[in-house]
């Protein structure tokens, strides 16, 4: 028999930021007894954000109070400040998928190599990478966790990027019915390097608490215009035309797939085959290697997704890419997606004021971010960037057909394979999108107003296993 009294046995949540990028949650788990238990969910820096302050500094909670760590992919707005949290005395384990384990120092180290403009200093130290890469703890999906006394943690299959994964946190009780919590990460249904199965029906039909659920593109259906694919038809007109594309990509995930689709161009004779290549940014080439030849799951098919006629370009140099600065008609590939920081950079103060250039954006961007303002900016005006003045003479054109976020109705249809939700909190999207996401899942779903909230960095939830009861 259930005890009825559900007062002594809940779970409280913050979120630390209200917005697209720097995800972290930060959990305690109440027993009857008095026992707590402190963890997170994702620790992700700030990006193309112009109101970061100090976020990227240091986190504004007890980390030496935490025992546990999840992490639902390897992005650096999800993993970045990790060596932050450890710097702050977190000595726990961090868990995530094996794939993510296995790529994850590539993001880390990218982190102690990027200077955040607020904080005057790098992110994070080589030294403090290190010592993070040491209490991370790779899992098989499907497997359950035990991170401590009566909490289990299983991850399930994603198609975000390759390693991503749900996640379902199960916090018990003796005599109460269980606390499940469902973490989306960032949500995708399909990815074309790997096989993405649905979490098994005896955890879909679980009573699901809460579930946490992306809204990058909650404001949009799957049929919206912005997803007709248009990149291959952009990219070939301006070949022909002899101009230079420059595509600003994310290291892992969409810069392997934008290589496989220009392979695939070259194939089928869309683009000429000898149409030049350039492969820029250290993390971006480290992550190429790894898809082709460590086991992460990828589809054997897909290992080999790498063009011909390839130039990889040496990140230590500068002049190694000054020859890429020619007229020449060529493709340009270089992170970061947003293009604020990283190998990108060199190449957009070169060809943002030139007119042989086409900058086509893959994917979602900060509003604050360049390539979100560039693609604002009116050919003949001016365009800061970087603390310098740029007269915009180039192309710009953008898509989200190569995207790894699912829209409203396919994020509808994953939260409708949990049919026993009872609540749910709508993050990771800017808030105008956030709110309007909410207002289509109230539309199609039966759960009271009181029951689908939106991520406040002021104010935390209280959570039992019939829902959201309460604000903190």
């Amino acid at each position: 028999m259930k005890i009825a009294n559900l007062d002594d046995f809940y779970v409280t949540r913050y979120c630390r930021h209200n917005n697209v990028t720097g995800s972290m949650f930060i959990y305690t788990a109440h027993w009857p007894d008095g026992r707590e238990v402190d963890f997170f969910a994702d620790a992700g820096c700030i990006q193309g954000e112009e109101d970061s302050k100090t976020f990227n500094a240091s986190i504004p909670f007890d980390t030496q109070k935490m025992r546990f760590g999840i992490v639902t992919h390897n992005h650096l707005d999800h993993v970045g400040l990790l060596p932050v949290v450890v710097r702050q005395g977190f000595k726990g384990k961090i868990y995530m998928s094996c794939a993510t384990a296995s790529l994850i120092d590539i993001t880390l180290y990218d982190a102690a190599s990027i200077e955040d403009d607020i904080c005057g200093a790098t992110i994070c130290s080589p030294e403090e990478v290190k010592k993070t890469l040491g209490q991370v703890i790779g899992c098989n999906v499907g497997k359950v966790i035990k991170p401590a006394k009566d909490i289990t943690v299983t991850f399930f299959d994603n198609g975000h990027i390759v390693g991503a994964v749900i996640v379902l946190i199960k916090i018990t009780c003796s005599g109460r019915e269980p606390i499940t919590i469902i973490h989306t990460g960032d949500y995708n249904s399909q990815n074309i390097f790997c096989h993405v199965k649905k979490p098994p029906l005896d955890v879909r039909n679980m009573k699901i608490s809460n579930i946490v659920c992306e809204s990058t593109y909650g404001d949009v259906d799957s049929t919206d215009p912005r997803f007709n694919k248009c990149l291959e038809k952009n990219t070939a007109e301006a070949i022909k035309s002899g101009m230079t594309v420059i595509f600003p990509t994310f290291a892992q995930d969409r810069h392997q797939k934008a290589l496989y689709y220009i392979k695939t161009w070259k194939q089928k004779g869309i683009i000429p085959k000898d149409t030049m290549v350039v492969v820029d940014g250290g993390s971006s080439q480290e992550y190429n290697k790894r898809y082709m030849y460590m086991n992460l799951g990828i589809k054997k098919e897909m290992r080999n997704f790498m063009p011909k006629d390839v130039y990889r370009v040496t990140p230590s140099s500068n002049s190694s890419r000054e020859k890429y600065f020619t007229s020449e008609p060529k493709i340009i590939l270089a992170p970061s997606g947003m293009g604020d920081h990283g190998a990108i950079s060199y190449y957009l103060r070169e060809y943002i004021p030139r007119s042989d250039a086409l900058i086509h954006s893959l994917g979602y961007c900060s509003p604050d971010s360049i390539i979100s303002r560039l693609m604002n900016t009116a050919n003949g005006e001016s365009i800061n960037y970087q603390y310098n003045e740029y007269t915009v003479r180039c192309m710009t054109a953008k898509t989200a057909e190569i995207g790894s976020h699912a829209k409203r109705d396919q994020l509808l249809e994953l939260i409708q394979s949990f049919p026993i939700t009872q609540s749910i909190s709508i993050n990771h999207g800017e808030t105008s999108v956030q709110a309007a996401f909410r207002e289509y899942l109230l539309e199609n779903l039966t759960l009271p107003e009181d029951q689908i909230i939106t991520a406040d960095s002021e104010v935390g939830v209280r959570i039992n296993s019939s829902g959201i009861v309460g604000l903190v």
